[in-house]
């Protein structure tokens, strides 16, 4: 791939699945900003497009194969990323959403007197598990079976344009997300822990970590992969 200050982000990480790691650490969205040329992104990082060039690159030649969620999907058919997703992405947010919920519960009990910004970042986490949540529903109930659909046989005209609209209001929910993650990112400056905390203090902020980083590569999945070849099936 022939990467210039013009290219797409989201491009970049969908030909080359080792940027992903590369972007979390320097805070570049690739998920909801995939569209965003890659100077763009760049701004206020320090960065200059070599110097994540050449970070890419190094971390393209150490990337281990076994890594799952570098696993390349740019060549598979939506359908089968529809399947993917919901087992490994969907799983993981149910699983892990409750637990980091009670997590989050005992923090706020034992710390929240003397670190108030915790129920801010504890009210943001209940907004993000109910958009999560009803988010999930609805991809598992009407997106994924109108996607398998869509590879099985050819959808009506009624169905194209209904799909079409869906997975607009689903990138406009993504955006949402998106948002509610960067909030709980700056409330928490990046999810350092202040002196004294606790051991599950810590632990916390690395579970919401952990959800940010899976959030931004079911993301990224969908946005920059799923839904464009689900775009070019329809316009076939």
């Amino acid at each position: 791939m022939n990467i210039t200050s013009d290219t797409r982000v989201g491009d970049i990480a969908t030909t080359i699945p080792a940027s992903i790691s590369v972007f979390e650490r320097y805070g570049v969205d690739f998920c909801c900003g995939g569209d965003t040329p890659l100077s763009e992104a760049l701004q206020g990082t320090g960065l200059s497009v070599g110097d994540i060039l050449a970070e890419i690159e190094s971390a393209a030649s150490s990337i281990q194969a076994e890594d799952r969620l570098h696993e390349d999907w740019a060549d598979r058919d939506p359908a089968a990323l529809a399947d993917h997703v919901e087992a490994v992405h969907h799983s993981y947010l149910r699983e892990r959403i409750p637990a980091v919920g009670r997590k989050m519960a005992t923090v706020l009990m034992v710390h929240g007197e003397a670190h108030p910004e915790l129920f801010e970042l504890g009210r943001l986490f209940e907004q993000l598990r109910l958009e999560i949540e009803e988010h999930l529903r609805t991809e598992e109930e009407v997106v994924f079976p109108a996607i398998r659909s869509l590879v099985r046989e050819v959808p009506t005209g009624s169905t194209e344009a209904a799909l079409k609209d869906v997975l607009r209001n689903l990138e406009g929910e993504h955006d949402g997300v998106g948002k509610l993650l960067k909030a709980m990112r700056g409330i928490t400056s990046s999810y350092q822990t202040p002196p004294g905390a606790c051991a599950t203090y810590g632990a916390l902020f690395q579970d919401l970590q952990a959800l940010e980083a899976d959030i931004h590569r079911h993301v990224h999945l969908e946005n920059n992969v799923m839904f464009s070849a689900t775009r070019r099936l329809l316009s076939e």
